[in-house]
């Protein structure tokens, strides 16, 4: 199941279901289904947060709610209403933000890639390296603009898998990992690399190379986990003005993502809608200008594109 959040409308925020060519209202629908049935099952909602934060319960619901209304839409031909009721909307009706649009933490990882090591001749660290950005307003979706910080000369794309969680949860051994996540998302870890030089020896600025608005693009979709059986087994492609620039594979990472949720539930608590970026590939360079279109794309989950521009 791969679901989203979009908008109808402008400033109209919705949970919903990615199927062929068509994007369910997963709130509505739910409600629709219950009339039509009288089942009884969680109430779906209308954001995606509060349906991360259902767990389990919500994913059961939804997959439900999900296979009867596509036989009802098939019943019904292209019609996007049952009931007199919009449940479904073409999907170029629509706009896609990002999937998780407020995630209560972004904690990406550096340097996972020995390949993304060579190239700044950096030696591969001994345990996962761990950075975070604010949970809010580095969040872009598809096809938004990205803003490149008016000091940087350097500014980089970073093509990533990003790892979501779908429960609360501290002290996560490895072979129990896969139970705390949802699913998976593509984003690009932004990068203004010529600002993290300061004057003091050994010391890297990431707040400023990382931190910025519009930082992190994400989307099309939260892939959820019967969408990608195995994360360590996808290709990951980035295009710069529809050239490739970056292609690799998922299972290239230094630390698997079973080993990253061990780490990092060590030492803070992981919430539904936390967000783990796992790291680039190697072929992260040459500076972006504005006007450039950014493609990242990843097997089984999908394509965002960003577009780059200047302060205004």
């Amino acid at each position: 199941m791969k679901l989203v959040t979009y908008e109808a409308a402008p400033g109209w925020g919705r949970l919903g279901a990615w199927i062929p060519g068509k994007i369910i209202d997963l709130a509505a629908t739910g409600e629709l289904y219950q009339k039509t049935t009288y089942s009884n099952f969680p109430i779906l909602p209308a954001d995606m947060m509060a349906f991360l934060n259902q767990g389990e319960s919500g994913v059961k619901a939804a997959n439900e709610v999900i296979q009867w209304v596509q036989k009802q839409l098939l019943d019904a031909g292209k019609s996007a209403r049952i009931a007199d009721e919009i449940i479904s909307y073409p999907l170029e009706r629509v706009r896609l933000r990002a999937p998780v649009p407020k995630p209560p933490k972004i904690l990406c990882l550096a340097l996972n890639y020995k390949a993304h090591a060579a190239e700044g001749n950096i030696t591969v660290p001994e345990k996962p390296y761990i950075f975070i950005k604010p949970g809010i307003w580095p969040v872009v979706g598809p096809n938004d603009k990205v803003i490149r910080p008016a000091a940087s000369k350097n500014f980089i794309f970073e093509g990533e898998l990003a790892v979501v969680i779908g429960q609360r949860c501290r002290f996560v051994p490895r072979e129990k990992a896969y139970e705390v996540i949802a699913g998976y998302t593509v984003v690009n870890d932004m990068s203004a690399r010529d600002l993290g030089k300061t004057n003091i020896p050994g010391l890297f600025d990431w707040f400023q190379v990382k931190a910025f608005d519009t930082s992190l693009p994400m989307g099309p979709c939260l892939a959820l986990k019967d969408e990608v059986p195995d994360p360590h087994n996808l290709e990951l492609t980035v295009r710069v003005n529809g050239q490739i620039v970056q292609k690799g594979s998922t299972g290239e990472m230094v630390f698997k993502i079973p080993e990253v949720v061990e780490f990092i539930s060590g030492f803070i608590t992981l919430e539904p809608g936390d967000i783990i970026a796992t790291g680039t590939p190697g072929g992260s360079k040459g500076a972006l200008k504005a006007g450039d279109q950014v493609e990242v794309e990843i097997a089984n989950i999908g394509k965002i594109i960003s577009r780059i521009a200047d302060p205004e």
